[in-house]
C-alpha cells in the first residue's frame, strides 16, 4: 500500500499524469508496461543517437546532459534535476533518436514507458493525451519564437543567448568546450572582437574562461545581465 502511494505521487509529480485522478492512476499502475531502472553515478542513461522508442522519466537524482554541434565543432554540458521527462519530443516526428547524452551524475531512478502503451494511454486517458499535445506544442512553440525574437546588437549579450539557445534548460551551470575561432565563426565576428567580448564577459563574474572551455555558473543571470 505504501509503495503504491509512493508510485501515484512520483506519477503525478511528471506532467504527463498530472491531473489524472486516484482510479485513472490505479489502472495506469495495473494495466501499463512500466520499466523501472536504476543509474549509479557515471553510467550513461542514454546516448546522443539511439532510438528513443519509449519515454524516459527522471524519477529521482541529477543528471548530467551533453549536446554536440552537428559538426561536433563544440559542446554544450549541464545538469537537470528530477521531475524531469528526457526529449519527449523525439518519440515521435520525423527522427525518432535522441540528440542528446545523458549521465547519471547521482544514482537516479528512471521509469520507462514504451511508445506502444504511450499510445494506449493517449487513446485511453483524454487527460494524458492533453498533456502529452501541451507538452509537444509547448517545444514547438519556444523554437517558433527563439527564432522570431529580436536579437540585440551586443555581441556580448549575443554570446551568451547562443549558449542559452543551445541548452535543454535556460537555467544553472552550462560548460561549453568551443574554441574562440569557432565561436567567432558561429556568430560571424571576428576573433578579436569576441575574445575582447569574452574577457568583457570574464571581468563582470558572468564567466570564466579555460583553455578551449567557457563556464557559467547561472545562465540565467548572464541572460539578465547582458539583456537588450
Amino acid at each position: 500500500m505504501e509503495n503504491d502511494l509512493q508510485l501515484y505521487s512520483q506519477l503525478l509529480s511528471l506532467p504527463l499524469f498530472q491531473g489524472l485522478g486516484k482510479a485513472d492512476l490505479e489502472e495506469v499502475v495495473t494495466h501499463t508496461k512500466l520499466g523501472f531502472h536504476k543509474f549509479e553515478t557515471g553510467q550513461i542513461i542514454v546516448c546522443e543517437n539511439d532510438i528513443c522508442n519509449q519515454l524516459h522519466f527522471l524519477l529521482n537524482g541529477q543528471i548530467e546532459v551533453t549536446t554536440v554541434s552537428a559538426g561536433h565543432s563544440y559542446q554544450i554540458t549541464e545538469s537537470i534535476m528530477a521531475p524531469e521527462l528526457l526529449q519527449p519530443e523525439r518519440l515521435f516526428g520525423l527522427t525518432q533518436h535522441f540528440s542528446k547524452t545523458f549521465k547519471a551524475l547521482s544514482t537516479c531512478n528512471i521509469l520507462t514507458v514504451e511508445k506502444d502503451e504511450v499510445i494506449r494511454l493517449s487513446d485511453k486517458f483524454l487527460i494524458f493525451r492533453i498533456n502529452l499535445l501541451n507538452i509537444l506544442s509547448t517545444y514547438a512553440q519556444k523554437n517558433e519564437r527563439m527564432l522570431l525574437r529580436q536579437h540585440s546588437n551586443s555581441l556580448e549579450s549575443r554570446i551568451i543567448r547562443f549558449f542559452a539557445d543551445r541548452c535543454l534548460r535556460p537555467a544553472g551551470q552550462k560548460t561549453i568546450k568551443i574554441k574562440m575561432t569557432q565561436l567567432a565563426l558561429e556568430l560571424n565576428d571576428s576573433r578579436r572582437d569576441v575574445s575582447k567580448a569574452l574577457n568583457h564577459l570574464k571581468q563582470k563574474g558572468i564567466l570564466t574562461l579555460r583553455r578551449n572551455f567557457i563556464v557559467i555558473e547561472k545562465i540565467e543571470d548572464a541572460l539578465q545581465q547582458t539583456r537588450l
